[in-house]
């Protein structure tokens, strides 16, 4: 079986996080975790957020750089760029932590400390500490995805994180990963438009997709926008919402460009 993008990510990020045991809450136990959770503050409500316009929610994605696409603009600050989202309608933020985008905790410090919207912490999350770690710097909710978490650690991670009254973006590629999410007890849905093992972009997954997730869930699509006509067709397909990065990021005037999605709505 060849090695895929994914497996080298997971595999960086296993490391990273058996070498890295400085974050505060790395070393506790199951117990000591869920009660610092506990004691952190009340998360936003992401997906009352989501719901709570008639057209497809956005949320804008800062990132500095993707494995795909490389350096995505050399000026990248969180602090204007949040504000730029959240005053052309941003319903919400989803920000990259990882280091293989140039992300950060920092960074989510940062918009946290800059906007008011619900904060989605984007990373490769295998560990319950890195979900108490993102609601300490600023989250209400993080991603998990389907393929790199087999289901037991799935459902245990997605309890977790409702067990600290955080949300969770569960992430799916197939229908059959799709159904796992569900199973899992994950109320909201993304279909990610990149294949993470080939990382080869097709919004028809998205599309194809929609259909096997009741209305009763929160659907949304990630990846693959590359301006308002991508934009509209998800929304024609019935997504309640779409996350959009790299277009936004790679646009002369980030917030000019969420604007414009709206507008063709």
């Amino acid at each position: 079986m060849s090695v895929t993008y994914l497996d080298k990510i997971l595999a960086a990020k296993r490391a990273e996080l058996q070498n890295n045991p400085q974050k505060r809450a790395a070393g506790m136990g199951d117990r000591e975790l869920a009660e610092l959770g506990a004691r952190l503050p009340t998360p936003r409500d992401l997906e009352g957020a989501l719901r709570a316009t008639p057209h497809p929610a956005i949320i804008a994605e800062f990132k500095r750089a993707s494995p795909s696409a490389g350096d995505l603009r050399d000026d990248a600050e969180p602090r204007a760029i949040a504000t730029q989202y959240a005053a052309a309608g941003a319903a919400a933020m989803s920000v990259l932590t990882d280091r293989r985008f140039k992300g950060s905790f920092e960074d989510l410090r940062t918009v946290r400390q800059t906007v008011s919207i619900p904060l989605l912490c984007k990373d490769f999350i295998l560990e319950r500490w890195q979900i108490v770690e993102a609601k300490r710097t600023g989250a209400d909710a993080v991603l998990l995805i389907v393929a790199a978490l087999p289901p037991p650690q799935l459902r245990a991670l997605l309890k977790f994180a409702y067990e600290l009254d955080m949300q969770v973006l569960c992430e799916a590629h197939d229908a059959r990963e799709v159904e796992r999410a569900m199973a899992a007890g994950a109320r909201i849905i993304g279909v990610n438009a990149r294949d993470l093992k080939t990382f080869e972009v097709n919004l028809d997954t998205v599309v194809e997709l929609r259909r096997y997730v009741p209305t009763s869930f929160t659907f949304v699509g990630e990846s693959g926008i590359a301006g308002p006509e991508d934009a509209v067709r998800l929304r024609d397909a019935g997504v309640d919402a779409i996350l959009v990065g790299t277009y936004l990021m790679k646009s002369e005037h980030p917030g000019q460009a969420l604007q414009g999605l709206y507008d063709a709505f």
